[in-house]
């Protein structure tokens, strides 16, 4: 089974929600919604998820896990397995210049220094931030 692979901010480390003596990262970064728009997913409680971040040019920070709800802050989180954040080798470095709808693929026109998270899609209307709706 493929488990997809999201950037995730691990400078917004935070505990688990459903076993607080785990670790957890914050979804809430337009890295995080546009790597699950562009690969067409939704969070839903209990999915398996890998995030990452880069740490330097040979290594990435990564954590398995899986998605849960934080209704106290009204966020996604990836609550980190056993094994916790560990360190790999760097992944692919390229530069990501799309963002693609969620719902109908189209590309969203963005640019980082007008990112709105109440963007719609101008082709069928979709919230930009749809990947991360609450449950």
């Amino acid at each position: 089974m493929h488990v997809p692979r999201i950037y995730a901010d691990f400078n917004g480390l935070v505990c688990g929600v459903k076993n607080r003596d785990r670790t957890g990262v914050a979804l809430d970064t337009f890295g995080s919604i546009r790597d699950l728009a562009n690969s067409g997913l939704i969070l839903r409680e209990g999915m398996p998820l890998v995030a990452f971040d880069e740490s330097d040019e040979d290594e990435d920070l990564e954590g398995h896990g899986t998605a849960q709800f934080d209704h106290a802050h009204g966020r996604w989180i990836v609550e980190f397995d056993e094994l916790g954040i560990r360190y790999v080798p760097a992944g692919a470095r390229d530069h990501i210049s799309t963002f693609r709808c969620v719902k109908c693929k189209a590309d969203f026109p963005h640019d980082l220094a007008q990112f709105r998270m109440d963007s719609v899609c101008p082709s069928c209307g979709a919230d930009m931030a749809l990947p991360i709706a609450p449950p």
